[in-house]
């Protein structure tokens, strides 16, 4: 019973830690979700406290005011993972963008050198 009962806590803590990091990435109040999810604020706040478990309906009503699938919250990787491929593609593209515009100056320097020195950054 106590091998349950540790597990129980191990998962009720990483869907505390999800709700919260998925409410953060999507810019949420508590105040913004526990209505978007028809739950009280300090019943929103247990729940990411870790102080209690959510029934179905609410673990549907949380993933649908997150933009997300309920086994979500429940899943270790996706808070994590998700956040470092927003990240990720983000940087990317930057780069790309950055890239692409220092080419396009250097190419019209190479290709006219006369007005190289008119190009600014």
């Amino acid at each position: 019973m106590k091998e349950h009962s540790r597990k129980g806590e191990a998962l009720r803590y990483l869907v505390s830690l999800n709700l919260k990091r998925f409410r953060a990435n999507a810019c949420l109040s508590q105040e913004e979700l526990a209505e978007r999810a028809d739950i009280s604020v300090p019943y929103l706040g247990a729940l990411e406290r870790g102080e209690k478990w959510p029934s179905p309906e609410t673990f549907i009503g949380l993933a649908q005011g997150l933009g997300i699938e309920p086994h979500d919250i429940m899943r270790p990787e996706n808070a994590a993972s998700r956040d470092v491929k927003q990240v990720t593609d983000k940087l990317i593209a930057d780069i790309t963008i950055l890239v692409s515009s220092s080419l396009n100056k250097l190419n019209t320097m190479v290709q006219n050198p006369d007005i190289g020195d008119g190009i600014s950054n």
